[in-house]
């Protein structure tokens, strides 16, 4: 760094690489590998940056900008209310209680501005709550010991005297009470011993506590759920539609908690005849009442969070799990989406329905497949079968008609931990998808699809799950792969990628060498995509208009949509009523998806590393899947397990090549490209931050 000038593009890495770090001027510089006579230069990089809105100062430290339109200040209780500080010193007014977010005094807080021109707030999650319990892992000495907290971004540990040790052995994941923290020096004592990290209880609470996850539902809230009756209401079931005569039935993963949504289809007596497609979602609303201690709770958590072992739902178990779940020969009111889909996959009618359902069976995905593929298993009732498979066969029509309009399809892997009896993780596998995954998921689109139309035709305010184009930057990235491999069809206008020409070019790419460095490079031009009150559409599904209306149980912006879609079923004068807080009621539940998101990662990574713990020094073959500055990342052939090989374990000076996605050794022809074949050693992880790190075997590509 120091035979060149300091750019703004290795200023953004540095702040980025392993998540949104905030740096001092010179630390950063020590990151770039600068000298000190740098300094002015970096200095005025950064306020370059600033300027273009893509690096941000908070309490005299540099980092990258958000991307989600918050603000990030300091929460404090005023006289007659309560104000957030922003790192700017602009002060902003909470107007009031259900604005506060729980927020206390001096928690660091994002906040959603109401309006451009209003100086009122409302808080949409707490980034720094007050804490004096810390989780981390223990690494003892002679006099006591320190304790890492996992995940934590400060580079400080927590001093432990050996009579505060609590009975911990090195290496156990202890839970610390903070007593002193001046300077970066800390001091506290274990009361609680968790036991070694990969076990089931402390990776949990590690994640939980890091993630700052509500696990415990306020008395209120279980109270409102008891108080729910176990039948359903006689006089509400008269006002419904009653379609138990209807032979509904889930498909959920083996070990599902919930179920959110059941299917039906009537294959109609002539063949040009449109088939009935009925999606039938759990009616949540009509237990949790806006305003309730439910409600507040529900948006609290925003939605459920999902792990290997456990899940920590939005709702209570009384309902999640049971009065809203669409058990199998139980009564239950949903409220149903009847689609009639023709031989060429176009939906010619809609009808919406409150209604009554009796669901008559619960089947797992590899059974519906089975099934499907004309290999039913034992036991799985006649109308079952017919039902996937008519499913099957209307769902393929949609599909076509999907992909034919211009829908990305990202077929990339997932990884699935395996646990054994006691928890504890004994594989890594690919989590693979069959014909049954994408009957749902096609049955569930069109579901949300048509509702989102009907919302927005009625104007009714409801939230929209929106997904923009690339950025200009990214798209002109991904086109010029794109074009490097012949993969587009046509010259494209400068600046414009249908969703359609990136799908196609997508499939040409498919089984060539190629495709898994196409695909990467793709995905990681998308945008995140949100939660809005306008509707914007869906980029990547090729949708003008598009919503989330399937998984009220699990996620609060269904719950939204499910009330606006009551209030135009029955005809409410109000439903068309403008609403101030959609805006930053997306904003939060967009918020909490990403901390869901963020946790579910931290907990597959921290089972990860403990399934690679006991492979330090074997040897695998992987693929590379990932570059950046820093390093590459190698995805093992024999397990779904991700690691990185350090720049620093590299021979001689590593500089990124950003066009041909490839780490080069300066004055050499050695390179390292995305989708290159190493061979690595495991060697080393890291508990706390859940990292797993290779290092080359061979010197360069296999």
């Amino acid at each position: 760094m120091t035979r060149r000038g300091i750019h703004s593009e290795d200023v953004l890495t540095a702040l980025g690489s392993r998540g949104r770090r905030a740096l001092s001027p010179k630390a950063l510089l020590s990151e770039l590998g600068g000298g000190r006579h740098q300094l002015k230069e970096l200095r005025r990089v950064l306020r370059g940056l600033m300027a273009d809105g893509r690096v941000e100062r908070f309490q005299g430290r540099y980092r990258v900008a958000r991307d989600d339109g918050l603000q990030e200040g300091t929460f404090q209780r005023a006289r007659g209310g309560a104000q957030v500080v922003l790192g700017n010193g602009d002060v902003l007014d909470v107007p009031d209680d259900e604005a506060v977010g729980g927020a206390e005094d001096g928690n660091t807080v994002l906040v959603h501005v109401r309006g451009a021109e209003s100086r009122g707030a409302w808080v949409i999650h707490v980034l720094s709550p007050t804490r004096s319990e810390w989780v981390g892992i223990l690494d003892r000495e002679p006099t006591g010991g320190s304790v890492t907290p996992y995940r934590d971004d400060a580079s400080w540990g927590i001093r432990v005297a050996r009579g505060d040790l609590g009975g911990a052995r090195d290496g156990d994941v202890v839970v610390v009470d903070l007593q002193t923290r001046r300077r970066g020096a800390a001091r506290g004592r274990v009361v609680e011993v968790l036991g070694p990290p990969g076990t089931p209880e402390a990776d949990f609470r590690a994640v939980v506590w890091h993630r700052r996850l509500p696990t415990e539902f306020p008395e209120a809230a279980l109270s409102e759920a008891e108080a729910c009756p176990d039948a359903l209401d006689s006089r509400e079931a008269r006002r419904r539609m009653d379609l138990r005569d209807k032979p509904f039935v889930t498909i959920d993963p083996q070990t599902a908690r919930d179920h959110d949504d059941a299917v039906c289809v009537e294959v109609p007596a002539g063949r040009s005849d449109p088939a009935a497609l009925w999606v039938a979602i759990a009616d949540v609303a009509h237990y949790v009442a806006e305003g309730s201690a439910l409600d507040a709770e529900a948006l609290r958590r925003g939605n459920s969070v999902y792990f290997p072992d456990r899940a920590i739902p939005m709702l209570p178990e009384r309902l999640s799990g049971g009065l809203c779940s669409l058990r199998p020969d139980e009564d239950r009111f949903a409220m149903v989406v009847e689609l009639r889909v023709d031989a060429q996959g176009e939906v010619t009618r809609t009808r919406f329905h409150r209604a009554v359902i009796r669901s008559r069976a619960r089947l797992a995905y590899e059974d519906a497949a089975a099934a499907i593929e004309g290999e039913a298993p034992d036991g799985m009732p006649p109308e079952a079968v017919e039902q996937v498979r008519a499913l099957a066969d209307v769902t393929r029509r949609l599909r076509r008609r999907r992909f034919a309009a211009g829908c990305i399809d990202f077929e990339l892997p997932s990884g699935r931990v395996v646990l054994d009896a006691a928890g504890l993780p004994v594989d890594v596998v690919i989590e693979e998808r069959n014909e049954a995954h994408r009957a749902i998921e096609d049955a569930m689109l069109a579901a949300n699809r048509a509702v989102s139309r009907a919302l927005g035709g009625a104007r009714v305010p409801a939230l929209y799950r929106v997904h923009e184009p690339p950025a200009p930057g990214d798209l002109e990235t991904l086109c010029e792969t794109l074009e490097s491999f012949g993969l587009l069809e046509k010259r494209r206008e400068a600046g414009v990628l249908s969703p359609g020409d990136l799908g196609r070019a997508l499939a040409r790419a498919a089984g060539r060498p190629e495709e898994r460095l196409v695909n990467t490079v793709a995905l990681r031009a998308m945008r995140r995509a949100r939660y809005g009150e306008r509707d914007v559409g869906h980029y990547a599904l090729g949708f003008d208009s598009y919503t989330h209306f399937t998984s009220p149980i699990r996620r609060y912006a269904d719950l939204v949509v499910h009330r606006a879609l009551h209030r135009l079923l029955e005809g409410s004068s109000k439903a068309a009523e403008p609403r101030d807080d959609l805006a930053a009621l997306a904003a939060r539940v967009s918020m909490r998806e990403r901390v869901a998101e963020a946790a579910e990662r931290d907990m597959v990574a921290l089972k990860k590393c403990a399934f690679m713990a006991e492979r330090l020094g074997e040897e695998f073959d992987g693929t590379i899947t990932g570059v950046a500055r820093h390093g590459f990342y190698v995805t093992l052939d024999r397990w779904f397990v991700e690691g990185l090989v350090h720049v620093a374990t590299l021979a001689g000076y590593a500089v990124l090549d950003e066009r041909a996605h490839a780490l080069v050794i300066r004055g050499s022809r050695q390179r390292w490209r995305l989708g290159d074949r190493v061979r690595v050693i495991v060697d080393s992880v890291d508990r706390a931050k859940g990292w797993v790190n290779f290092a080359l075997v061979a010197p360069g590509p296999l």
